[in-house]
């Protein structure tokens, strides 16, 4: 993505160095596909507002698509502009747009209404960026015209779109990992584990989209289950003791992309780049919000450095079984065609519920990478501040 900096307004310290936050131009994303794809689908081309899944199933192409081509490793970046951090703190601009505003929680969840994503100027998206950092996920509903390229388009505003060194692409859109689930996913409530994105590349998932075009029905034709889970990064460390808390602030922990490459290896199939494990603060600083969160996956972080093992599963299990039972700092999305949540992969994670099968359900998320995680010992917990321009309780 070619961008051109305007100014750098913030430099915040990390332990690498230092995180640069800088305005820049707003910018159409350039859809090359790499090479080594492209020569594999030379005639493939997802038309627009045609759900990817169904037109993959009527050409007879695989989908999620496995085919393998050669990357480049990613390497650490330097040029990520944190958006939310240009943006107005009390969002008139994007509240003045919609025509209503509904809270999903107390702690977790936003809906505009009378929104149109393709139409938000970036003084807008700058501080759609910021509620979704603020209140872990915001839900735009109807989003007709954003079909899937300009999804892709409206994220990568946010940060370079990723691509998944393992998993099934779309195979003339590789930045979009379809979430799928049918009739053959028997084993699907693997994946019901709450996580944040990719935490083991360098630079971590940012602001992240996930839309719909297939959800599962019942016999009478209503929408049922195959909700997403989203939960407040923020509280759910806050909510830790104190003391436990300064210990885990002087913690790293490590996050692997093994097992998935273990999992791709066991049906055949090879990475596009090789697997990595990378270690990360184990508790993390949003540059947007300055707030401390959690940063742990458990079906990728595998352990805790510098700590005895057993000491580190004991640790990283209790982190998780905390998680799961923060049930007061989560909200839930029901989903309807076409509409498009935005959520910040940093400080909240998800989990889908996979309540549905054998129904079909397809949607395709797009995550913007973002910068590389560090901790701020001067970031603040969530009882700290108060977020501007909307009150919730």
């Amino acid at each position: 993505m070619s961008t051109k900096t305007n100014e750098e307004i913030a430099q915040p310290a990390t332990a690498s160095g230092t995180l640069r936050l800088r305005s820049e131009t707003s910018t159409s994303f350039n859809f090359s596909i790499p090479e080594g794809l492209r020569n594999l689908f030379p005639d493939y081309r997802t038309p627009a507002n045609v759900s990817p899944y169904l037109y993959a199933k009527e050409q007879g192409v695989q989908y999620p698509n496995y085919t393998q081509w050669e990357m480049e490793p990613y390497k650490e970046r330097s040029d990520y502009v944190d958006r939310g951090s240009l943006s107005n703190p009390k969002k008139k601009s994007l509240f003045e747009a919609a025509t209503k505003i509904r809270h999903l929680t107390p702690y977790c969840g936003t809906e505009l209404i009378g929104i149109k994503l393709t139409e938000l100027t970036d003084e807008q998206k700058n501080e759609l960026a910021r509620l979704a950092s603020e209140r872990g996920v915001v839900v735009v509903r109807n989003q007709l015209d954003l079909d899937i390229r300009k999804q892709i388009e409206f994220t990568s505003y946010f940060g370079e779109p990723h691509i998944h060194h393992q998993s099934g692409i779309i195979p003339d859109l590789p930045w979009v990992h379809p979430v799928y689930k049918d009739e053959t996913s028997t084993g699907g409530l693997s994946s019901q584990v709450w996580h944040s994105d990719v935490p083991y590349e360098i630079n971590s998932a940012g602001i992240s989209t996930l839309r719909f075009d297939v959800l599962p029905r019942s016999e009478n034709g209503e929408l049922i289950g195959g909700d997403t889970l989203f939960a407040n990064g923020y509280l759910i460390y806050e909510s830790l003791d104190p003391k436990f808390r300064a210990f885990l602030e002087t913690l790293s922990a490590e996050s692997s992309g093994f097992g998935q490459a273990a999992v791709a290896a066991e049906s055949g199939y090879k990475t596009r780049r090789p697997p990595i494990a990378t270690v990360h603060p184990l508790v993390r600083t949003n540059p947007t919000t300055g707030l401390k969160s959690l940063y742990v996956a458990e079906n990728f972080t595998t352990k805790i450095v510098g700590l005895e093992e057993r000491l580190s599963n004991t640790i990283l299990q209790y982190l998780f079984d905390h998680i799961r039972r923060s049930l007061q700092y989560q909200c839930r999305v029901q989903w309807t065609e076409n509409d498009l949540a935005i959520w910040d992969n940093r400080s909240h994670f998800h989990t889908g519920i996979f309540d549905y099968y054998p129904k079909t359900r397809h949607g395709t998320r797009v995550i913007a990478q973002a910068e590389k995680p560090y901790f701020d010992p001067d970031s603040k917990l969530y009882s700290q501040v108060t977020f501007e321009g909307y009150s919730v309780l």
